[in-house]
């Protein structure tokens, strides 16, 4: 509540100094006092100390970057039901990695500043890796129990 009242006073300030007319005494002017306004030109601006991330939180990211791995692994070279992961021969390749990682990759960065700025969302943020990376190890077990597509294109069509 301080930071706010503190911010909004130094958002009147230089309304009072662009007044188009001199004589009169502004409102914002009237209700501050000048100890109110020294010590807003003189005082910084608290700091509020980012709060490290949670142990779990962290966990978590290991989890889920590993049922990602996981999951790659055990997709390359397999034919890809997905239209946007597989590449023009039906199968999983670079195209399906570059993909999964940018959306991995992306899903992680976001958190990481969502957790820096507000420490009370790591349990949430935790939650969600948790249950992607079951979802990745669940592809990642099922693909394992699948053999490799030949090269053919007429295997493909089948």
């Amino acid at each position: 509540m301080r930071t706010i009242a503190l911010l909004l006073a130094l958002a009147l300030l230089p309304l009072h100094a662009a007044d188009p007319t001199p004589g009169e005494p502004s409102h914002a002017a009237s209700t501050l006092s000048p100890a109110l306004v020294e010590r807003l030109r003189t005082e910084p601006p608290p700091q509020r100390p980012l709060a490290p991330p949670t142990r779990l939180w962290k966990a978590s990211l290991a989890a889920l970057a590993i049922a990602t791995a996981a999951d790659l692994a055990t997709s390359l070279g397999k034919r890809e039901l997905n239209p946007a992961l597989r590449s023009a021969d039906g199968r999983f390749g670079a195209r399906g990695v570059a993909i999964k990682s940018l959306v991995t990759g992306s899903s992680l960065a976001g958190q990481w500043f969502l957790v820096r700025r507000s420490p009370q969302a790591a349990p949430y943020a935790a939650v969600a890796n948790f249950g992607m990376a079951g979802v990745f190890s669940a592809a990642a077990l099922h693909n394992s129990r699948n053999r490799a597509v030949s090269a053919s294109p007429a295997t493909l069509a089948k």
